[in-house]
């Protein structure tokens, strides 16, 4: 449901709430804290952290959105991180299949793929990790990355269970 939530209002506003995103860590704690005590905080606080480190990079790139992390936490923090590690790899395989149809849907694959080798040699040319240029993109070029997280999650959940 909360990820639900999450995708609507990404569609409809570009962002997902900062409320949801509270509500949903403030749940994610009490349930861990009726399951395992206060030592489920110790659980809650490493499955909410771990989106944040393995998705920095990312983030720093401009590739995926605070939001996205976010929301990635969330899931973390409500289930287990069985859950959580299946959600992140569905959804990046998720995305990348979205990414790939807008791609061939506005006819940009070919330059889509030279833009990002481009960056690629950019980044291994200056030794650093840069800002993927705003120029590369474009309307046509965003999804909601969000939309990818509730496909990851749902398949997630249905493996684990």
């Amino acid at each position: 449901m909360l990820t639900t939530a999450a995708v609507v209002t990404d569609i409809r506003t570009g962002r997902i709430s900062n409320r949801l995103i509270v509500s949903g860590l403030t749940a994610g704690l009490f349930f861990r804290i009726a399951e395992s005590g206060w030592t489920g905080i110790i659980v809650f606080l490493l499955n909410v952290s771990l989106p944040v480190i393995l998705c920095y990079l990312l983030f720093l790139m401009h590739a995926l959105g605070a939001g996205d992390i976010k929301l990635f936490s969330v899931i973390g923090g409500i289930w287990s991180l069985k859950i959580l590690m299946a959600t992140l790899a569905v959804s990046f395989l998720a995305g990348a299949g979205m990414s790939l149809c807008r791609l061939l849907y506005y006819h940009e694959l070919v330059p889509g793929l030279s833009r990002f080798g481009t960056y690629v040699r950019r980044c291994i040319a200056e030794g650093k990790l840069a800002e993927y240029p705003a120029e590369y993109r474009g309307k046509q070029h965003i999804i909601h990355f969000s939309a990818a997280i509730w496909i990851g999650f749902i398949i997630a959940l249905e493996v684990a269970y």
